[in-house]
């Protein structure tokens, strides 16, 4: 039986959340506080070696929904705080080999974080911006 990729991933990056607010799965309500993972890639193929072996990658979206303040508060660097502590708690699993868990075929995990920030990709006339932030999984998997 195969393992749900995006069911471990959901389940890994929950981790991190404990009071950062609620995840969903690649949708949800642009509300306050809702965090979503949105997979771009789930189980894609970088390469066959001639064993069989499979390089393969699981990229996402860490994407968060938060107020922003159109004057000069404090409040958007608290936002920008949320995400590099994702990146920060990111490392840390990386450090400590804490992956997601694909199964027992898959080794050689990697966490790669695809930018250095997260970037607003959306306002709203509330003021509630949408902030995005991708990640990729490296991992190999047994021919």
């Amino acid at each position: 039986m195969s393992v749900n990729k995006h069911e471990v991933m959901r389940d890994w990056v929950d981790e991190f959340l404990g009071s950062h607010g609620l995840l969903y799965f690649e949708n949800a309500d642009a509300e306050f506080g809702v965090r979503v993972l949105v997979p771009n890639y789930g189980d894609y193929v970088n390469r066959t070696d001639i064993l069989g072996n499979k390089y393969k990658s699981y990229s996402f979206v860490f994407v968060g929904y938060e107020t922003i303040d159109p004057g000069t508060s404090d409040v958007n660097i608290r936002n920008m705080q949320l995400f590099d502590d994702f990146v920060e708690w990111c490392e840390t699993q990386k450090a400590n080999n804490n992956f997601p868990d694909f199964g027992t075929n898959c080794s050689d995990y990697d966490i790669i974080i695809l930018q250095n920030m997260a970037n607003m990709s959306a306002m709203s006339e509330d003021y509630l911006a949408k902030y995005m932030l991708g990640v990729r999984i490296d991992y190999t998997e047994e021919g």
